[in-house]
């Protein structure tokens, strides 16, 4: 009985320190610099997710988002269209109330005019609390895409705005 007591009581001591004291949702709207096979291009970035903020400082999100950017053509000095839909997991620590820091492992498909790829990824980032409603958000993510032609590798960087409500 002794250890039963004593097990319940660390279960609940566990439990209790990871109990949610926040829970954000976002909208938010960006620019990012990013490259594919070493050609860059600037993209704007919309997107949305949430993230449970435990007592602890602990994070665990979700965010998915669309970019859309040109890059030249391989055969002319043609631009390209190219969007992205992303998908992050995201986990990570805020040693403030107003900052933290993460790590993201993502999924992507991307369209370049009529070519479709998909890779997963990885990345880290930072955001800040300017206001109890905006956070301004820093991350970066690489990817290793696939298409059935080729694999390529995308890189991006990330400076948005959100929104939290």
């Amino acid at each position: 009985m002794k250890k039963l007591s004593s097990l319940l009581l660390a279960a609940a001591i566990a439990a209790s320190t990871l109990a949610a004291d926040e829970l954000r949702s976002t909208v938010y709207i960006g620019a990012a610099s990013s490259s594919i096979e070493n050609k860059s291009m600037t993209e704007v970035v919309f997107g949305f997710g949430g993230d449970k903020i435990y007592d602890s400082g602990l994070i665990m999100g979700f965010h998915s988002e669309y970019s859309y950017g040109s890059i030249e053509a391989e055969s002319s000095n043609d631009k390209s269209g190219v969007s992205t839909i992303e998908v992050d997991l995201k986990g990570g620590y805020s040693p403030f109330k107003n900052f933290s820091v993460f790590a993201l492992v993502a999924g992507a498909g991307q369209y370049i005019e009529s070519d479709a790829a998909y890779g997963f990824g990885y990345g880290a980032g930072m955001d800040y609390a300017l206001t109890e409603s905006i956070i301004l958000d820093m991350r970066y993510k690489t990817y290793s895409m696939k298409d059935a032609l080729l694999d390529y590798d995308y890189d991006k960087a990330v400076l948005s705005l959100r929104y939290k409500f």
